[in-house]
């Protein structure tokens, strides 16, 4: 050995400390990545099981509901004295008490047509009530079913009935028979065009025939509308507020005017999907399905014995604090 082997020595040394320090550098960075890549995997996951969660069969605005106009199930009794002379609308509804009776309520909601007041373009959808209170509403008209209106009838189920003016018209007999019962009768347009692509002329065409032929029955207009298929954009709700309606929407559905409807299936959606049944609930059906027609005999039981009270949208925006969408 010579004397500069102990200087070679601590060289060696040392750079063999500087590799070990690289490489475990190096083995840091990895691990650092890894967890990185692996959180951020995590909250993706995360994010799309929640939105898989929340997302609604169609209810509302899923393709469920079609666009053209098919028969489906439900509406119910309520006393509701409507007439000509019913005072205009309260400037806030809400100050009704639900509690006081049905067709107290209904018919303080109801205006005059046609002359109605213009109001704030509105859509309700969800709405928190005092009571256990939810509303089964029922749209077009075609295939009433007798059976359906005694089944609503046997459990007190006071609705709302969203119909196309075509087939009011031509059963101006069977729309008696639903206003002496007590239903509140609301606009659902004439022929259940999709009012997105209409101008506003031929809008306000389609709520006005319709609401020609309610008024004819009922003495007064019942203040709000559903655009068929849930198609709607602020053009359709400012046409529709101009013309006095409150746009109603819905929160749960018995998915009857899709391919895939079923009693079974229509009972998944209205009792199970997405926690069940809350109060405030808007419930969307129409008249004429068999399969909700057999849903609504489990449905109707069950709820009952939940402690739900079946209202109309009149009564449930009475015992609520709307939200507004």
């Amino acid at each position: 050995m010579t004397q500069q082997d102990p200087k070679q020595l601590r060289m060696l040394r040392r750079q063999a400390a500087r590799q070990r320090r690289a490489r475990a550098r190096i083995a840091l960075a990895a691990v650092v990545c890894a967890v990185v890549v692996i959180g951020f995997g995590a909250l993706a996951l995360a994010r799309a099981q929640s939105a898989t969660r929340q997302a609604a069969p169609k209810v509302v605005t899923t393709s469920l509901p079609s666009t053209t106009p098919q028969p489906s199930a439900t509406v119910a009794p309520v006393p509701a004295a409507q007439t000509a002379t019913t005072p205009p609308v309260p400037a806030d509804i809400t100050a009704v008490a639900a509690n006081t009776g049905g067709a107290d309520v209904v018919a303080k909601a109801a205006v005059d047509f046609p002359n109605a007041p213009s109001i704030k373009p509105t859509s309700l959808g969800t709405l928190k009530p005092k009571h256990k209170y939810i509303a089964i509403t029922l749209d077009d008209g075609y295939g009433f079913q007798p059976e359906m209106l005694a089944l609503l009838q046997k459990y007190d189920a006071r609705c709302t009935t969203f119909v196309l003016g075509g087939w009011a018209a031509d059963n101006t007999s069977t729309l008696k028979k639903l206003d002496a019962a007590g239903f509140e009768i609301a606009n659902h347009t004439w022929d259940h065009k999709t009012l997105t692509n209409l101008s506003a002329d031929q809008e306000r065409s389609e709520l006005l025939r319709t609401q020609k032929v309610i008024s004819a029955v009922t003495g007064n207009q019942a203040p709000y509308m559903r655009p068929p298929g849930g198609a709607t954009n602020a053009r359709v709700k400012s046409v529709a507020a101009d013309l006095g309606y409150r746009q109603i929407m819905w929160t749960r559905t018995f998915a009857d005017s899709s391919k895939h409807a079923s009693p079974e299936n229509s009972y998944h959606w209205v009792m199970e999907y997405g926690g069940g049944v809350r109060p405030g609930d808007i419930i969307l059906c129409h008249w004429g399905s068999k399969n909700t027609l057999e849903a609504m005999k489990r449905i109707l039981p069950e709820l009952k014995a939940q402690g739900y009270e079946f209202v109309t949208v009149s009564e449930l925006i009475a015992d609520s604090k709307p939200t507004k969408k």
